[in-house]
């Protein structure tokens, strides 16, 4: 499959959470996505195999990948990638909808941003700080903080729904500002078309 055919693929939190545990995997969706969009925001791709070799090394699971899964898991890669990539800012993060409790929205949050963190760094594109513009540096600060919410702090932090929203909208536009200043713009299909 092209990253075209994959793209467009419907992947829901929920039937990510079923795959993950009917694999035997304890990992959550939310924490996969996150490490992976932290590692396209560096600017690093992956081939099918390396992706797919990467995803069950930390999904971990106790069953054998059958095709379907194996597919699911490359629409998961080319979905994120394309995401990130779409001009309309179309990036979603890939965490528990509004229908589970504010908290574990939160926490769940905490771990995207934890795995996003963690996978950007483990990049080496950058290896110190202080080479950061000042915007990307207080954007990571400001996701280091939210990385490390808890149920406690969780609770107290969230005063209801409007809460979680600017938050997580705060989460996902920091880390398309982080992917812009690693990626080249796609060229624009348009212009490729025009005749000089």
């Amino acid at each position: 499959m092209t990253d075209s055919d994959q793209s467009g693929i419907e992947l829901q939190y929920t039937d990510l959470v079923t795959l993950f545990s009917k694999l035997g995997s304890s990992l959550a969706p939310n924490y996969l996505h996150g490490s992976l969009a932290g590692v396209l925001a560096a600017g690093k791709r992956m081939s099918q195999d390396d992706w797919l070799d990467w995803a069950v090394d930390q999904m971990a699971p106790s069953e054998v990948l059958q095709e379907a899964h194996i597919t699911i898991l490359q629409g998961l890669y080319f979905k994120t990638l394309a995401e990130l990539q779409d001009e309309g800012l179309a990036f979603e993060l890939l965490v528990p909808n509004e229908d589970s409790p504010l908290v574990d929205r939160l926490l769940a949050l905490g771990e995207w941003v934890g795995s996003f963190l963690g996978a950007f760094g483990a990049t080496g594109v950058v290896t110190e700080i202080g080479e950061m513009p000042a915007t990307l540096q207080e954007i990571l600060e400001d996701l280091a903080e939210i990385a490390q919410v808890d149920a406690q702090s969780g609770e107290e932090l969230l005063s209801g729904e409007s809460d979680f929203l600017a938050i997580s909208e705060h989460v996902r536009l920091s880390a398309l500002t982080v992917f812009l200043e690693y990626n080249e713009p796609q060229p624009n299909k348009a212009d490729d078309q025009l005749v000089h």
